[in-house]
């Protein structure tokens, strides 16, 4: 049987012919001498592995990962088995032959790079479709079974283990989100360490995430490796949760491989994709405040052999927000198809989706007058209406066994069409409030496409990972903003569906196009217990605004080059304690004071850490500090927003603290803390030395979650998560704080074969949060109570 060294895209399963099938089934029906087969593992390394008991499944996956061997098995041999733990140094194959004691499965190993599972057996042994698995990528991509995730692609871009990137990287996985049915990104987010939701309090418009203090909500949001662009006005990619394999948080500057970003970091959402297995899984949710919603995840092989496979996912909702007259409805369809040959991969996908949500949650207060939570908002008018599409690819081909070339590449729209009654002031009645409707209007059209060649080799003792990339960013925009004249509203006997007139006061008419090229290379050097990763990049950024009224043009260029360097050491104990140095850049537009362009604002953060996987556990534990500065940030001369200069600049130090673990069977863990030291560090604003708005110093969390395993309860649980936010300036000059707050999260579930039923309460205690930062208050979510049933066959 030829090897076959998997590429990196699309969960790694590839299926092998039926010519394959037929010479591996007589390789592997006995035929093979056991001392020969034996010795094909002699040449492999000694290394260390630390695996727990669990299903056989994700043991083998994490066996791939630690080892670099492909494994090729029968899809069904490891369905319903548990793997023996394995912890210590040793050779691969000693290692694997610990991991299937006892579960009546064998190998054999046909080359120093690929082995076979298959039944423990002294005779013939009946194949199915047989699976090859590169297990890294895997479990980089892939399901993940539970909270524990393994490795990760992006960190590095390359199929790494989470314990052996040299920069801190949560991992959120599709159990978690299922368990705490979470509806956003920003929610599910919730529990992850040095991670802020919701700064502005509750606004659906799109996911508002801040990392280690700074908010990565327009230049982080990044889909399968590629990035979701926006206007910088109200139209955003969004992205449903149950369309998700997982939500990876690289935190800190992540430029060196992904170009223009804000210093924080970014969260890139995983799609699901094709397995080559069966998935038939329908949902339906109800729940308080109002909601219908259903949604359904299939997949399965579309020829015999596998080679063909397809996967559709679907969400239809009708649904409301706990703040008055904020809907939540949405329609999504995410069809995707794959194909896998003896060395290449390509999967084809698509994606419909149209939101209809509220244009603007902010709720109407006068304390004068003592009037709070007044809508002066109305029913038909008031909305935020999106549609978006996208279509794309992912391509892997192999060269040969070590050189691996890939090519990620999609297009996308999103029209947006964003309305709202903008209350502006009482008359001097005391309850006659007038009102000015808003409208801005946006169109976005993007392109991505990310170019990659991965290099696996040797140099005497050292083996390197080397990777280079071309990518290239495309984005075309309209965002037309209007105002017009709108109904006053009797606060006393509202009427909330009066007419108003389209909006026709032009404030803008703009068209901005933005492209970015960038180069990069990444060598991820192992020597023995040793890992070190190396990395530069060079970009190109232009920016073109044309003002639709005047026709005036302004156009701005940017070069930057950024880097990152990372050292770790695997301790056999399990500890891995790392340091890192990274930078990024994100360009701004406009001029300064003398009329100059606005250089990019720059990043550099200085990272030491430990991670730690406790042997013979299924977990992962993180302690990191960092000391992170961002520079050339725009300041205003005495507060004047007519002379700005771009010499300010904000510093964010801290610790972070996070345990994922699975305690025991049926008991998951998941807890964070944050302590954030931030500070203006440089102003011309009369703020130097402040804090700025929206910032908690202090973030924690905790999240746990069992399910009975045996006896007349089996398949009975809850979990129970609290939240803590510290108290936050609501301006520079830290004057005055809005309060910290605990919020508390439930839910209860049972498992009946097939069906699930889950009861899931988000904010249990109905708490009231009033976030306001800059003069602008909004209000936080209230209680949600979502009942699901969710039916697998």
């Amino acid at each position: 049987m030829a090897t076959m060294r998997g590429s990196a895209a699309g969960g790694r399963r590839v299926v092998l012919g039926a010519t394959a099938l037929v010479l591996s089934a007589v390789a592997l029906a006995g035929q093979m001498p056991e001392a020969a087969a034996q010795e094909t593992g002699q040449g492999l390394p000694t290394l260390h592995f630390s695996i727990p008991a669990q299903p056989l499944d994700a043991a083998l996956a994490a066996f791939g990962a630690a080892s670099g061997v492909q494994l090729a098995y029968d899809a069904g041999l490891t369905a319903g088995r548990r793997s023996q733990p394995v912890d210590g140094t040793m050779r691969a194959d000693q290692a694997l032959a610990r991991l299937l004691a006892g579960t009546g499965l064998d190998y054999r190993f046909s080359g120093a790079g690929a082995a076979t599972i298959l039944a423990a057996s002294d005779g013939a042994v009946s194949l199915g479709p047989l699976v090859v698995m590169d297990a890294k990528l895997a479990g980089a991509v892939g399901p993940v079974d539970g909270y524990v995730a393994s490795n990760t692609i992006t960190g590095t871009k390359t199929a790494t283990p989470l314990i052996e990137t040299p920069q801190s990287v949560s991992v959120v996985t599709a159990d978690q989100i299922a368990d705490q049915k979470v509806q956003t990104v920003e929610d599910a987010l919730a529990y992850t360490a040095g991670v802020q939701i919701a700064g502005w309090g509750m606004d659906p418009r799109f996911d508002q995430i801040q990392i280690r203090g700074f908010s990565i909500t327009e230049s982080g949001d990044y889909l399968d490796g590629l990035k979701q662009p926006n206007t910088g006005w109200l139209a955003y990619y969004r992205t449903d949760t149950y369309n998700l394999e997982r939500l990876d948080v690289l935190k800190g500057p992540a430029s060196v491989l992904y170009g223009q970003s804000d210093v924080g970091g970014l969260v890139n959402r995983v799609s699901k994709r094709p397995t080559g297995e069966k998935i038939r899984e329908v949902e339906f949710l109800t729940g308080d405040p109002y909601r219908l919603q259903t949604q359904f995840d299939l997949g399965d092989r579309l020829v015999p052999d596998g080679s063909l496979s397809y996967r559709l996912v679907t969400v239809a909702r009708d649904s409301e927000r706990t703040i008055s007259q904020i809907d939540d409805d949405r329609v999504m369809l995410s069809p995707s198809l794959r194909w896998q040959g003896d060395a290449t991969e390509l999967t084809v996908y698509g994606q419909y989706q149209h939101d209809r949500t509220g244009a603007s949650p902010r709720p109407y207060d006068d304390p004068v007058q003592g009037l709070t939570r007044i809508w002066g908002g109305d029913e038909n008018f008031d909305k935020l209406e999106q549609t978006q599409v996208m279509v794309g690819y992912s391509l892997a081909h192999d060269l040969t066994d070590d050189i691996t070339l890939r090519q990620n590449l999609r297009y996308g729209e999103v029209d947006t069409d964003n309305q709202y009654l903008s209350p502006a002031g009482l008359q001097a009645d005391g309850y006659t409030l007038n009102r000015t409707s808003i409208g801005v209007y946006e169109t976005i059209q993007t392109l991505g496409v990310d170019n990659q060649a991965e290099f696996r080799f040797d140099t005497g003792p050292v083996s390197h990972t080397l990777l280079t990339g071309l990518d290239y960013q495309w984005n075309d925009g309209t965002i037309d903003y209007l105002s017009g004249d709108a109904p006053s509203l009797n606060l006393r006997h509202p009427d909330y569906s009066q007419y108003v007139p389209h909006p026709d006061t032009v404030l803008t008419l703009s068209a901005v196009r933005t492209n970015q090229t960038g180069v990069y290379i990444q060598d991820q050097l192992a020597l023995d217990r040793w890992r070190m990763t190396l990395a530069l990049r060079h970009d190109n950024a232009t920016n073109r605004t044309r003002d639709r009224q005047t026709g005036i043009v302004t156009r701005s260029e940017d070069d930057a080059t950024t880097g990152r360097v990372g050292l770790l050491y695997m301790f056999e104990s399990g500890l891995a304690p790392y340091v890192s140095y990274a930078t990024s850049f994100n360009p701004e537009s406009g001029t300064d004071v003398n009329g100059n362009q606005l250089r990019p604002t720059e990043g550099e953060q200085i990272e030491i850490g430990v991670k730690y996987q406790a042997p013979g556990t299924n977990s992962i534990y993180t302690a990191s500090l960092y000391d992170l500065t961002k520079t050339n940030v725009v300041t205003h001369e005495n507060g004047n927003y007519l002379l700005p200069r771009q010499i300010g600049e904000v510093r964010s130090r801290g610790l972070e603290l996070e345990a994922v673990a699975e305690l025991m069977d049926g008991l998951k863990l998941r807890a964070a803390y944050a302590y954030q030291d931030m500070e203006i560090t440089r102003s011309l604003e009369g703020d130097q030395g402040n804090r700025p708005t929206g910032v908690p110093e202090h973030l924690a969390s905790a999240w746990l979650d069992y399910t009975h395993q045996t006896g007349s309860f089996a398949g009975l649980g809850g979990g129970f998560g609290l939240r803590y936010v510290g108290e936050t300036y609501t301006d520079t000059t830290n004057s005055t704080t809005n309060g910290g707050y605990t919020l508390a999260d439930a839910v209860i579930h049972y498992d009946l074969g097939g069906a699930r039923l889950q009861l899931n309460a988000r904010n249990l205690g109905d708490r009231e949060v009033l976030v306001c930062q800059d003069g602008y208050c909004y209000r936080g979510e209230g209680r949600t109570v979502i009942a699901s049933l969710r039916y697998r066959w």
